[in-house]
């Protein structure tokens, strides 16, 4: 009867585990497009939180432009990220949404890309 019981207490223990929280509601990676008129881009971002810090590339592989400044303001889930593109300089603005999907988490908002300007929708992976 006790071995049932501890294994019981066991299970309780582990199921904690399995509900919570995976991270940082920013980090992972993001799909989307930059949008002006007519003009679209496709963009993947890689967010990684490390001590309370954000950080991360955008399009990661070969061709990655590292984030030169990624800031969060928690209170309102505002992120802004400005990142030294080929182009020119991107800054993204926007606000993070859905922040308790695992997969339908969203940063929407606006950029500006040297003269160009326009909207963005980026979607978790």
């Amino acid at each position: 009867m006790l071995s049932r019981f501890l294994m019981f207490i066991a299970c309780l223990g582990l199921s904690a585990i399995l509900v919570a929280q995976t991270g940082h509601p920013a980090e992972g990676s993001w799909s989307g497009e930059l949008s002006s008129g007519s003009d679209t881009t496709r963009l993947r971002l890689l967010l990684d939180a490390m001590n309370g810090e954000l950080s991360g590339d955008i399009n990661p592989g070969r061709n990655a432009v590292e984030m030169s400044a990624v800031e969060l303001d928690a209170p309102t889930w505002a992120l802004t990220i400005t990142a030294p593109m080929p182009e020119g300089e991107l800054v993204l603005k926007g606000t993070l949404s859905n922040l308790g999907s695992w997969t339908n988490r969203k940063y929407i908002g606006t950029y500006t890309q040297g003269s160009k300007s326009g909207n963005f929708e980026f979607t978790i992976n």
